[in-house]
């Protein structure tokens, strides 16, 4: 590694460690602007995918401004459907601010201009002249009846006609009184003539007097409704609205100069929220430099996504408007990046089937399930899922519609290279976390240890983990215990009690099982020799904590024809690796020792004390060696545990957890007592992956312990007995060939 006395000398780490494969896919989908290249981002917890993918997206929407404000306003023709408008980033707050001018400064010069002396002059003069002419019929009318004989009164029931001599009596012949009700009838026709035309009139004074409102209100109104049109001139829908907006003004103009108190009846004072503008998305916040936006939604819920209609509660009802429609996460994205957690997702069915109909669509509706019916917005978006490599292969598999609109998989790995530029990495990542969160620097023995630390992780002396929160784990752990010690920097003795401590919080389980060997209630044995006894070794886990166990094997054979029985499998405790582990044994037994004559044998295949149940094929090894000494009676040794799958041809496969594996043994015989001829039988192509403690390592270049690497069943079976193998196989033969005369006497 560079050298350096602590990490306060280095420069820290402002990029991704390891990840090369997954920030050239990162690059590609963030260039391709195709709908359908949305990005999957995969990985294990800890390995900075989230980090990595906002740092990325924050990067790359730097000069970018696609996005727009969006605003919803009443819609003058079709009131249950709000209209939609995009205005340029920051052009929104404006426009609202201009709308609420245009009705403030209408509401003050409307009311000015309707009660101005020019208006009242005007609006007398219309209804003088309609009085006059008023006044006119009735004199007229007067007139000729008084010329009849008859005087003009008015009743309850209108205008009436009464006889000027009706108190006078006077003798009147028949012709007299048919000419008497004639000229009252005609009178009387004139009288509902001139009824009729003095309504004419006072329409034609009302719709004159309308007709000077409209003219003073368009006096008013137009100058402003012109001012915003040119303003807006870029925007037909907005000049759209503003014309409709002007003609719903004029239509309704005698509520703009009405009092407060004038205003009695709820459906006026409500009229005036059609002439709000819902602010829907606004973008205008923002910094003068263009970014677009990249919005992360922790519960992406159907409403927290797409938006939802607030209401009010009004004698009993549910009422609500198009001002309370609210934004979810995909309008705020619309023009950038949304950023979902796949596992949260995927709570939401009906998010996830949404998500994928907007996608398509390339367009947006909020769902009110309420009477208005909101336009649908247009969407220019990239979907992020962050998630596992497991939710990927559901989705790709089970999901049709996933790979039509994810084809960017971004998938960060769990391990990088060990090399001098990682190593390097590591320690400037560390200056980075302790200048972030001011901690004590790293001495350069600490960072040592933590790379080792990091090594075990992966279980491979050739990698180092990208598990990045849990190197910071020992970090800030390793901190902690300087603090305790009131040193300057975090030293490797720090680290070292870092991992120790945090190994024994772990361990309570592991502690439990060590005691119960201690005390002979499990039975292992480390010393002497048995025949079809074998220990054989595995890697329980409790949570984030790993730790190796040896396990008696016993194996037992007799003539027969069941086969090779696998007794945890008879009782439902074997899982199907283990099963298909049991499998080959049969396959290696036929190829290699009954190629002469049928195979019959009974062999009964035991992990003693084992109330978990099993699974894995690690143990297939020990389970043939342990049939092998059954077979031929040579007895295996019990100072030598065992680990390895084996094929049907008798080579010996890697296996995992080799590393707690062999720590296992070693300390069940450091317990029970180290006798310097106590060790492991590992493949040899497992060797890499030896990354032991320091304590396990130094007995081992001491002598104190040892590890056996093999390639085949023979090098085995040889070291586990201290036979050549062609002598066993001979006397393992001898007995299969036993077992199947017996057989055949059995049958016969």
């Amino acid at each position: 590694m560079l050298k350096y006395n602590n990490t306060s000398e280095v420069e820290p780490l402002e990029s991704i460690l390891g990840q090369e494969r997954a920030i050239s896919a990162m690059e590609i989908g963030l260039k391709i602007n195709n709908p359908a290249y949305n990005i999957y981002v995969a990985g294990c917890p800890g390995t900075g995918k989230t980090t990595y993918t906002l740092k990325a997206l924050n990067k790359y929407v730097k000069g970018k401004s696609n996005h727009k404000d969006w605003c919803y306003v009443y819609n003058f023709e079709h009131p249950r459907e709000p209209i939609v408008i995009g205005l340029e980033k920051g052009i929104g707050k404006t426009f609202k601010k201009d709308i609420e001018k245009l009705i403030e400064s209408l509401l003050d010069e409307l009311k000015d201009a309707f009660e101005s002396e020019d208006y009242e002059l005007g609006k007398n003069q219309l209804l003088e002249d309609f009085d006059i002419e008023k006044e006119a019929l009735l004199k007229k009318i007067k007139k000729y009846g008084e010329e009849k004989g008859f005087k003009l009164k008015n009743s309850k029931v209108g205008m009436v006609f009464i006889p000027i001599k009706e108190d006078e009596e006077e003798e009147e012949d028949e012709n007299s009184e048919e000419e008497f009700y004639k000229v009252k009838r005609e009178l009387e026709n004139m009288a509902i003539q001139v009824v009729y035309k003095i309504r004419d009139l006072e329409d034609e004074a009302r719709e004159a007097v309308l007709e000077l409102e409209e003219e003073v209100g368009r006096f008013v109104i137009d100058p402003h409704i012109q001012a915003l049109c040119e303003k807006y001139k870029e925007y037909d829908k907005v000049n759209d609205y503003l014309q409709k907006m002007r003609d719903d003004i004029l239509e309704y103009i005698y509520l703009f100069y009405l009092d407060e108190e004038e205003l009695k009846d709820k459906y006026d004072k409500e009229h005036f929220i059609k002439y709000k503008v819902n602010l829907f998305v606004d973008n205008g916040s923002e910094k003068e430099e263009a970014f677009a936006p990249v919005i992360v939604e922790m519960n992406p819920s159907p409403l927290n996504l797409f938006g939802k209609v607030e209401y009010d509660y009004y004698n009993g009802n549910l009422k609500t408007d198009f001002t309370k429609i609210l934004p979810g996460a995909v309008h705020r994205a619309n023009g950038g990046y949304l950023v979902l957690y796949a596992d949260q997702l995927l709570r939401y069915p009906l998010s996830w089937d949404m998500l994928k109909r907007t996608i398509q669509s390339k367009q947006i509706t909020v769902d009110t399930q309420t009477a208005i019916k909101p336009e649908s917005m247009p969407i220019d978006m990239k979907v992020i899922l962050i998630g596992s490599n497991y939710i990927y292969n559901v989705l790709y598999s089970y999901d049709n519609d996933f790979n039509k609109y994810f084809k960017v998989f971004v998938d960060f790995d769990d391990e990088m290279e060990k090399n001098n530029i990682n190593e390097d990495g590591i320690a400037r990542f560390i200056a980075l976390q302790c200048n972030k969160n001011e901690l004590k620097h790293f001495t350069y023995d600490a960072v040592n240890e933590v790379i080792k630390f990091s090594t075990r992780i992966t279980g491979d002396k050739y990698k180092l983990s990208t598990q990045f929160n849990r190197i910071m784990e020992i970090v800030y752990e390793g901190n902690a215990y300087a603090d305790i010690r009131e040193s300057e920097y975090v030293e490797e003795e720090d680290v070292k009690k870092a991992i120790k401590e945090r190994r024994k919080r772990l361990n309570k389980i592991e502690s439990k099982m060590d005691e119960s060997v201690e005390n002979g209630f499990t039975l292992i044995e480390i010393e002497g020799q048995k025949i079809g006894v074998i220990n054989g070794l595995s890697v329980l886990s409790t949570g984030e904590y790993s730790f190796g166990k040896p396990s008696r094997i016993t194996v037992t054979t007799s003539p027969g024809n069941k086969g090779i029985v696998n007794i945890e499998r008879e009782v439902n405790m074997s899982g199907p690796i283990h099963n298909k582990g049991v499998l080959i044994l049969g396959g290696y037994l036929s190829e290699n020792f009954a190629q002469e004559f049928p195979l019959s044998i009974n062999a009964y295949i035991c992990f003693e004390q084992n109330y978990g149940g099993v699974d894995g094929d690690s143990a297939s090894g020990a389970e043939l060696y342990a049939l092998i000494s059954s077979l031929s009676g040579i007895p295996i040794k019990q100072n030598i545990a065992v680990t390895g799958s084996i094929n049907q041809k008798g080579e010996v496969q890697v296996v995992g957890g080799i590393t707690e594996k062999i720590e296992g043994f070693y300390f069940t015989c450091k317990k029970k007592g180290l006798n310097k001829n106590q060790g492991v039988i590992i493949p040899k192509n497992n060797s890499r992956n030896l990354v032991l403690q320091d304590e396990v390592m130094n007995a081992i270049k001491d002598g104190e312990f040892h590890i056996y690497t093999v390639e085949r069943v023979e090098e085995a079976v040889e070291i586990l007995t201290d036979f050549k193998f062609e002598e066993i196989k001979k006397l393992v033969k001898e007995k299969l060939y036993k077992f199947s005369e017996i057989q055949n006497i059995v049958k016969g």
